[in-house]
């Protein structure tokens, strides 16, 4: 490590080349279209993975180029969260769009390639020891959030352009197969939601989403504050981490409470805890199963309910309110059991795609601060294929 150096955040951007969100009401749900431009928000770095391309909201390539053009992210960035679930961080893909726009909770950093690769900037900062340096500098104040002089100010280790490129490599090889497992999750999850949405339009009934689910409130729970155990912990972007106890009973549906995520749903196939920016689906309809209730309320587009507040959140009696599409009680029976394999597919590929991210995030923090070889990590992964 004698040749690798500290410096910070500010020396491995280019030019002007970080940057936060947008200011206030300059994009809020009143700003989103069906297609244009994508919007990256927390639920796209909340992922096993570098990126997901889950949960996009969109905006009018007149409404990117003109008033968000400061916001603008491409291909190669690196993306944190400022506000919300600290310590989320992602790289632009390369496809399939060219250009994104940043939320309010993002910040963005383009990287100077001659001192840095992208990649390498973004496991540094998926390491341990730089989410708690992360929290331990964030404002408590209201939502826990850093802004863009504290991310400026963090040191990161950085070794010549060939020693990253072999650590990114090592970890990139298991990212690329978490993505591939993620998308044949994603698939059985899209079938689902097919079979679905076939099934209330011929043999659907209307009624207001409170007679089928009671969302009810998450509970405070601060990473600081979480025991090491096997009870995944919920937020308003899906899984954050992990506890020893549980706060639900069943596995289902999670929709987010507060934040730029809100109204946003995950599915939780255990039972899990669920953080205070979240409520979880209490099901009032025995009829319907855990699998269509999550159905339901990705059909039932809560984000629309979302005020465009400083704190946007979901107003628990609107969501309760809201009239929705559902199978009708002859049907429900039939259609929980088409959809439930395809779920419970799409719940296996995501443990397999966990496994390889527990193994990454074994390797990472050694790999990041010098102490474990590219070709020693490389054994590892190859005794563990």
């Amino acid at each position: 490590m004698t040749d690798w150096q500290r410096v910070p955040v500010t020396a491995v951007a280019v030019d002007k080349g970080l940057v936060g969100g947008p200011f206030g009401s300059s994009l809020g749900g009143k700003d989103y279209v069906p297609t244009g431009v994508p919007v990256i928000r927390g639920v796209n770095l909340g992922s096993l993975g570098k990126f997901s391309s889950r949960g996009f909201v969109y905006v009018t390539p007149e409404k990117a180029h003109g008033q968000l053009a400061r916001n603008l992210a491409i291909p190669g960035d690196v993306v944190f969260t400022q506000r919300g679930t600290l310590g989320q961080v992602g790289v632009v893909p390369s496809g399939p769009y060219k250009e994104y726009v940043i939320s309010q909770s993002q910040m963005r950093l383009r990287v100077d390639r001659d001192v840095a690769l992208p990649d390498f900037v973004y496991y540094h900062f998926k390491s341990p020891e730089m989410v708690a340096e992360i929290h331990n500098r964030a404002i408590a104040t209201g939502v826990p959030h850093i802004n863009l002089g504290i991310l400026s100010r963090l040191e990161i280790s950085l070794p010549p352009l060939k020693v990253q490129q072999g650590i990114v490599e090592l970890l990139g090889a298991l990212d690329d197969k978490i993505a591939l497992d993620e998308r044949l999750s994603d698939a059985s999850l899209e079938l689902a939601r097919a079979v679905y949405s076939d099934a209330i339009s011929v043999s659907g009934e209307s009624t207001e989403l409170g007679n089928c689910v009671s969302l009810k409130y998450g509970k405070a729970l601060r990473e600081p504050d979480r025991r090491p155990g096997e009870v995944p912990v919920f937020g308003c972007t899906g899984q954050v981490g992990w506890h020893d106890s549980v706060l639900t009973q069943h596995k289902g549906a999670v929709v987010g409470r507060k934040g730029a995520n809100a109204g946003w749903v995950s599915w939780a196939p255990r039972p899990c805890w669920v953080i205070d920016t979240a409520f979880f689906a209490d099901i009032t309809r025995p009829d319907l199963s855990s699998e269509l209730v999550f159905l339901l309320l990705e059909t039932a587009n809560l984000p629309s309910l979302v005020g465009d507040s400083a704190v946007p959140g979901l107003n628990r009696d609107a969501a309760h309110a809201k009239v929705v599409r559902v199978p009708s009680r002859e049907a429900a029976r039939e259609l929980a059991e088409r959809v439930s394999p395809l779920m419970l597919r799409s719940t296996q590929t995501q443990y397999e795609s966990r496994a390889l991210a527990d193994l990454r995030d074994t390797l990472l923090p050694q790999l990041m601060s010098g102490k474990l070889r590219v070709r020693d990590a490389e054994k590892i992964v190859e005794d563990a294929a």
